[in-house]
């Protein structure tokens, strides 16, 4: 249970440093937004290169918190039954959904989302009409680079859920709502 926790721990802080990534890259792009403005307003100078790069880093900005929101149990929860279970089988419904639909589904958004960056790696591939930014495959690595990040998201919260229902005096719904996610 401990090595467990460890590996969900370690995956935690990647989970984490990507999402200071994306933190950083909110003033980045507050900056560009800035510059664009003031440079359209006053000085004439828009660029179809700046409008693409404000759309890539609130891209990045966007997929690289997911791993980070569900780590923190911030995601958005739709749970219209969930008052009616109990805490034990909401964990182990939680638990199943992750290993049979969630990291199965975001483990093809990294196959197929790497082909799809490699097939614009190979091809030079750049904005339509040239008028964009070029390396087209940059932001297109952000899908499966993501998806790892939200995979590993996903497996540090199913690790910590096989550690809370190992310990069965662990689960108490103030446990949970508060604490597991956020070792």
């Amino acid at each position: 249970m401990q090595a467990g926790l460890k590996l969900a721990a370690g995956l935690t802080r990647i989970c984490d440093g990507a999402a200071r990534i994306a933190a950083v890259l909110i003033f980045v792009l507050v900056f560009v937004i800035i510059y664009d403005v003031i440079g359209r307003k006053f000085f004439a100078t828009g660029s179809f290169l700046l409008q693409e790069l404000e759309w890539h880093i609130h891209g990045v900005i966007a997929v690289f918190a997911f791993g980070y929101a569900y780590t923190r149990n911030a995601h958005v929860r739709i749970d219209v039954l969930a008052h009616r279970m109990s805490d034990r089988f909401r964990l182990w419904l939680e638990f199943w959904v992750l290993l049979l639909l969630v990291i199965p589904f975001f483990g093809f958004i990294v196959w197929y989302g790497y082909e799809f960056a490699e097939r614009a790696f190979v091809r030079g591939e750049g904005a339509n009409g040239g008028r964009g930014l070029p390396y087209r495959w940059i932001i297109k690595s952000v899908v499966p680079i993501s998806a790892l990040l939200t995979i590993a998201g996903c497996v540090a919260v199913a690790l910590r859920i096989l550690a809370v229902l190992r310990r069965p005096d662990l689960v108490q719904t103030p446990f949970i709502e508060r604490g597991l996610w956020k070792r």
